[in-house]
């Protein structure tokens, strides 16, 4: 079982903008100077390296143990979004291919007959556009993973006000799995938190979050 629930493995696309550094990894780099909240974060453009990284996540088939990062029960997607999918690449956001990836094609990748860990426990969080707006497919897709939770927007979203709200949410879910009690009770409480605290409610509002747990 997991030794750190309470990581964050971050896999994030090129954005727009190729000369700056990965947006994300400034965030998880002040999450784990905040919180202690440990991290590997992974640039992704294709989908045979994201099929790669999700399967190093649950362990999938033969990976040396050396590569099984079951210890960072948060999985944490940052890429182009559109309803009920992500998309790799910036000029394909329009587009169907090899690029735009579903929620199906996401869970068959996650939930491999040859997976060693179970993801029951853990969260996925997608930091994309728009991706949680159909509520039945989002929870068809969890309960296919297995995963306790899935958390993402509803909504466009800048990434200026997404980050400030990630930094407070994934610090509050990562506190919650440390404690090993992730449940439909305690997320449940997180999710009232989240919506009735005015401290995040006002962004939680503005950018449409969701939890399906």
């Amino acid at each position: 079982m997991a030794k750190n629930p309470h990581g964050i493995f971050c896999l994030e696309t090129i954005w727009f903008d190729e000369r700056r550094p990965p947006s994300t990894q400034s965030l998880l780099e002040l999450l784990e100077r905040l919180s202690d909240i440990p991290y590997v974060h992974r640039d992704i453009s294709t989908w045979k390296e994201l099929d790669f990284c999700l399967g190093r996540w649950c362990g999938r088939g033969t990976y040396k143990k050396d590569y099984q990062l079951g210890d960072l029960g948060i999985l944490y997607l940052g890429f182009h979004g559109s309803p009920g999918q992500i998309n790799l690449r910036s000029d394909q956001l329009e587009k169907a291919g090899d690029d735009s990836v579903d929620l199906d094609k996401l869970a068959d990748s996650l939930n491999d007959d040859q997976n060693q860990y179970s993801l029951s426990g853990s969260a996925i969080h997608f930091a994309s556009c728009s991706v949680l707006r159909s509520h039945k497919r989002v929870e068809e897709f969890r309960k296919k993973v297995g995963a306790s939770c899935v958390s993402g927007y509803s909504r466009s979203v800048d990434s200026a006000p997404s980050w400030a709200f990630e930094l407070m949410y994934l610090g509050l879910l990562s506190n919650l799995m440390a404690q090993r009690n992730v449940n439909a009770g305690t997320l449940g409480t997180l999710f009232r938190k989240i919506q009735e605290d005015p401290r995040y409610s006002g962004l939680a509002e503005a950018l449409g979050f969701r939890m399906t747990f």
